[in-house]
């Protein structure tokens, strides 16, 4: 079979003596149900800790298992749920068939390769986690260390610590190679049962702590603002928190001292009438605010910041110029609030890349149009409202025509009733999603009712506790990404991409419902939660459609009306793929009538 080749390589070569085989290794921890396979004869039996696993039987581990493996060498191993794994003989490969494994080779041992049915991974002193599904899908996430990445074509990537990258599946066992993300190193470690899972710590850890610690500081440069988005593959349902990258601040600007006048500023109320922006405000030198001055500034600021300083901000003119300004960064910043009267033009942005709202409330009132003119621009540019209330914006209009939107409530709602977004580009030329329009309401909700988002190029990307969308248009030059800490509801939603292919994408921990959706202009269709509920939804000829349930099956009598399942999917009423009943598409083992070939592939997660 044809094999897309991933081949991962550290920068920092061995140096010690020729490497050993890797073909044995001690189960040193076995957790729940995990089974040895003797090869060729098939033959299983339990294994237990002191179980030496031998070229080329296979371990193989059930739901909620997992075991821990270590080689002579002081190689570990560590298998995820729903693994099946094997060494090969006289070789330091691993083949991973299915399932997720984390390896850890020490420095100067000889590392290994990780073969999967789509793509190899070969590590020299480094920590990664590796996943892979029977369909050709593959992700690799590197914990510390750094990789580069050299695929088929010819095209290389250079992997640090908190990157990934992913191979979607493909005909042929080819796989399409997806590009470099950045996850929430801190959030993985924190949260994966592969490292939090077993009785020791790994041998790695302190320089994963060092490659957390590197990740925060960048973090808090304002290299990279931490979204919460989970990037989630075809390749597997593990949901990995993202970052994505900000402004391009940098800590050696940093002034000392929070002044007199920068905190008689901030103390101080501004009203602002004239398009001129008042210049004893502005502060051009990065500061950063203490969190004697604002709790919610110190905190949410990215730890540095230049702009204008207020205590609260009315704004009354409708246009303010930053001409002059000399930084290419601006926030206005309102320690108690920033209230706009009317629409409000940002204009003279011509070498800015970053404009800021920044307060923990910000009011604008219903109709108003807010218009970031990054003029003579690249893509790339932001305009970000950030604050930790909630945030409600009714029939009016937020326009970035050459950069993104990012709206960001840290502890509340986002409310858009019949509210129009537009964003030209990308956030960021380096994000997790290469969103356009990003909305971010990491412990409150998003709520969306009526009105239009458009991208020119890039996705429109969703995160919340909870996600309601309804009736709402969408023209967008990429994905479609939302993903709940709950629950999602989408209904009636019309779409006219602009771009192809495109990824329509939604996951939430509990439930998805959906209801009167036509996924037009979408080739890959991705839908994750414990519960699905589809009323009235149609999938396009020739899509691909991936549903993943707690239980991984289509729920009995689909598109009858039948009461909704928990743990499965359920084909509610008027579910369909091609205009024929949905249920026709899928395999007879998943619950279906396999009348056509599968296009809906209903699986339960994978670790």
């Amino acid at each position: 079979m044809t094999r897309s080749l991933l081949l991962v390589l550290l920068a920092v070569a061995a140096q010690a003596a020729a490497p050993i085989p890797l073909e044995e290794s001690v189960v040193i921890e076995a957790v729940n149900d995990v089974t040895r396979i003797a090869m060729p004869s098939g033959q299983t039996e339990r294994a237990t800790v002191r179980l030496k696993l031998q070229s080329p039987d296979r371990l193989r581990t059930g739901r909620q298992s997992r075991a821990e493996l270590e080689a002579a060498d002081g190689t570990i191993t560590r298998l995820g749920a729903n693994t099946l794994f094997a060494f090969d003989r006289a070789t330091r490969a691993l083949q991973l068939e299915r399932g997720s494994l984390l390896f850890h080779s020490p420095t100067g041992r000889g590392g290994g390769t990780i073969h999967s049915p789509s793509a190899s991974a070969s590590v020299l002193g480094t920590t990664i986690i590796a996943a892979a599904t029977p369909d050709g899908g593959f992700k690799l996430l590197v914990l510390e260390g750094r990789a580069q990445v050299d695929f088929a074509s010819g095209a290389q990537q250079k992997l640090d610590a908190g990157q990934m990258t992913f191979v979607r599946p493909a005909g042929g066992g080819l796989g399409a190679p997806g590009p470099v993300l950045h996850f929430d190193l801190a959030q993985q470690v924190r949260n994966s049962r592969l490292i939090q899972g077993f009785s020791r710590p790994l041998p790695s850890q302190a320089k994963i702590e060092q490659a957390i610690e590197g990740q925060r500081r960048s973090v808090g440069q304002g290299k990279y603002v931490a979204t919460g988005f989970l990037v989630f593959t075809a390749t597997s349902d593990t949901q990995v928190n993202g970052i994505e990258a900000s402004g391009p601040d940098a800590d050696d600007n940093l002034v000392g001292d929070f002044t007199t006048h920068q905190r008689l500023a901030l103390n101080s109320p501004v009203v602002l009438n004239s398009s001129q922006l008042p210049d004893n405000r502005l502060f051009r030198a990065p500061l950063l605010v203490p969190a004697s001055q604002s709790l919610f500034l110190n905190k949410e600021s990215d730890i540095l910041i230049s702009g204008l300083l207020a205590e609260s901000v009315t704004i009354m003119s409708p246009t303010l110029s930053l001409a002059g300004w000399g930084v290419d960064t601006f926030n206005l910043v309102g320690k108690d609030f920033i209230s706009f009267a009317g629409s409000t033009r940002f204009t003279d942005l011509a070498g800015i890349s970053y404009v800021r709202i920044f307060s923990p409330q910000v009011n604008v009132p219903d109709g108003a149009t807010l218009l970031a003119e990054f003029s003579s621009q690249p893509a790339g540019t932001t305009f970000y409202i950030d604050t930790s209330s909630t945030l409600s914006l009714t029939g009016g209009v937020i326009s970035n025509a050459t950069g993104g939107l990012l709206l960001q409530p840290h502890n509340a709602d986002l409310l858009l009733r019949s509210e129009s977004l537009h964003a030209g580009a990308p956030i960021g030329a380096d994000i997790v999603v290469p969103s356009a329009i990003n909305l971010h309401a990491p412990l409150g909700r998003i709520d969306i009712t009526g009105g239009t988002m458009r991208t020119d190029r890039g996705a429109f990307a969703a995160l919340a506790v909870n996600i309601a969308i309804t009736s709402a248009s969408f023209a967008l030059g990429g994905d479609f990404w939302a993903d709940a800490g709950d629950t999602a509801r989408l209904q009636n939603l019309t779409f006219a991409n602009q771009s192809a292919p495109a990824v329509f994408q939604t996951t939430a921990v509990n439930l998805i419902e959906a209801q009167t959706l036509r996924f037009n202009g979408f080739t890959e269709i991705n839908l994750g939660a414990r519960t699905l509920a589809l009323r009235d939804v149609h999938f396009p000829a020739g899509s691909t459609v991936r549903l993943v349930s707690e239980l991984g099956r289509l729920a009995p009598l689909p598109n009858t009306g039948q009461a909704v399942q928990p743990g499965l999917v359920n084909f509610v009423t008027d579910v369909t793929y091609a205009d024929l009943p949905a249920q026709h598409f899928v395999a007879v083992a998943a619950g279906g009538t396999g009348e056509q070939k599968a296009r809906i592939t209903i699986s339960p997660p994978t670790p």
